[in-house]
């Protein structure tokens, strides 16, 4: 079984393996990412695992990229399935009265934290936006926040003062430390914001008695964190608690 992630920065995919009875296992064969702005049927016959037997995915991209990816799922001849945020998996019930106005990404956090742990859980996924959401320990999901991303920190700067002038050779000089032109200052200035805001925001909630699980790639920093538990793939992790719910 394929499993797709399709984020608006990256396209992440992990092969699993199938049992006996065709039921998806934990054991995965092949992982893999590409760029969402690199996307085209090429690509993905490229980078795609050819022995998939079926693919199931989860989108926050435009409907543009999701039919490049049926439309490559129908020329390998592959059954597919797209999931959506849902009202209820288990015991863990979505806080938002419309579900289809919540990010399909951010409800499979939420199952993958609610597989691994009952207690009280606070999970950030750091992608283009940080997303923050809380879950009492009964599985009721209590709400959160959505702050921009580091990357849409620096977009809106640029988009909105008109002598930023943000060369993409003087952002390759960045080494960390304080930035030493523009494009420097503008990048190590929303890195530091942003990290020091989901900081904050993590040591508050352990200090209310959350467990605190945190993904993404631009949340990397909160790894260092012994007291944060930091997982890669908690996205596909949901999808595959999901899917393999619907199997058994």
């Amino acid at each position: 079984m394929l499993l797709v992630d399709i984020g608006n920065t990256r396209l992440k995919w992990r092969l699993h393996k199938l049992d006996a009875n065709g039921q998806p296992t934990t054991t995965v064969q092949q992982r893999g990412s590409i760029a969402t702005k690199e996307l085209s049927t090429p690509a993905l016959t490229k980078a795609m695992p050819a022995n998939a037997k079926t693919l199931c995915f989860a989108s926050v991209a435009d409907k543009n990229i999701n039919a490049l990816l049926v439309a490559w799922a129908a020329k390998q001849q592959l059954n597919y399935q797209q999931v959506q945020t849902q009202q209820q998996w288990q015991d863990l019930t979505n806080a938002y009265a419309d579900v289809t106005r919540m990010g399909v990404d951010r409800w499979l956090v939420m199952v993958a934290v609610r597989q691994l742990n009952q207690a009280a859980i606070c999970v950030i996924d750091c992608g283009s936006a940080t997303t923050v959401d809380f879950i009492a320990a009964n599985g009721q999901h209590e709400g959160g926040y959505i702050i921009p991303g580091q990357r849409l920190m620096v977009q809106s700067l640029i988009s909105d003062t008109a002598q930023i002038d943000f060369l993409d050779q003087e952002a390759q000089l960045q080494n960390g430390g304080y930035g030493i032109n523009t494009a420097g200052a503008v990048i190590q200035g929303s890195k530091n914001l942003h990290q020091a805001g989901i900081n904050a925001i993590a040591e508050q909630a352990l200090r209310a008695g959350y467990k605190v699980y945190a993904t993404g790639g631009d949340g990397k920093f909160l790894a260092q964190n012994q007291a944060i538990n930091y997982i890669e793939e908690l996205v596909l992790d949901g999808l595959w608690a999901s899917l393999y719910d619907e199997f058994c």
